[in-house]
């Protein structure tokens, strides 16, 4: 078959239409995909800063709830030091109750750091044998012999000595010392108890 030039030149306008329509078509569907994979790369991006932002803020919470401990131990330690000296008041009881706020004032402060689970346990097991040596009664306050006393705070010193140690590994980044004589008795003691409350045992007398 022969084409005459003005059918050629038509069907060179379409073919020519027709590339252009698909070139059109192909760069579209481009920008497209460049625009969804622009904006899940910018979705990644917000996304890990967001993390990063909330990583340093937890981080920064947990060292000034660290630090806040820390110094509550450090006056506790402080102040117990004192006390072994100090004329012991006739019901032997005001110092028991300055102590249990100080440290109350760091466990609370240690119960707020993140990622903490560890030396949390650690410092409330040191809590716990603390507050157990301070409880006592007022009339066993006022039979308690100086001997006793000064038994009753170097006890107190060891399980703030401890959580200090502990406080301190945790903060620089160390592993949690072994616990001393006096908390590790008292932790044993402890989960001896409770493995007793899950058996349905009855309490020891």
């Amino acid at each position: 078959m022969i084409f005459s030039g003005e059918e050629e030149d038509v069907e060179a306008e379409v073919s020519a239409g027709w590339i252009g329509l698909i070139g059109a078509s192909v760069g579209a569907g481009g920008a497209l995909l460049g625009g969804w994979l622009q904006q899940r790369h910018q979705a990644k991006v917000t996304r890990e800063q967001q993390e990063a932002a909330r990583a340093d803020l937890l981080e920064e919470r947990g060292r000034a709830a660290g630090e806040k401990a820390l110094s509550e131990l450090y006056a506790l330690r402080r102040y117990l030091q004192d006390c072994k000296t100090r004329p012991v008041p006739e019901e032997r009881q005001p110092w028991r109750v300055k102590a249990r706020a100080f440290i109350d004032e760091a466990e609370l402060a240690v119960m707020l750091m993140p990622n903490a689970k560890e030396v949390q346990t650690r410092i409330e097991c040191a809590a716990g044998m603390i507050i157990e040596t301070l409880r006592i009664g007022r009339e066993e306050a006022r039979q308690i012999t100086d001997r006793e006393h000064i038994t009753h705070v170097y006890r107190c010193l060891a399980g703030t000595r401890d959580a200090i140690r502990a406080l301190s590994a945790f903060m620089r980044g160390d592993p949690l010392p072994n616990p001393g004589r006096h908390l590790r008795m008292h932790m044993e003691e402890t989960a001896r108890i409770v493995a007793r409350v899950r058996a349905g045992e009855p309490p020891e007398v």
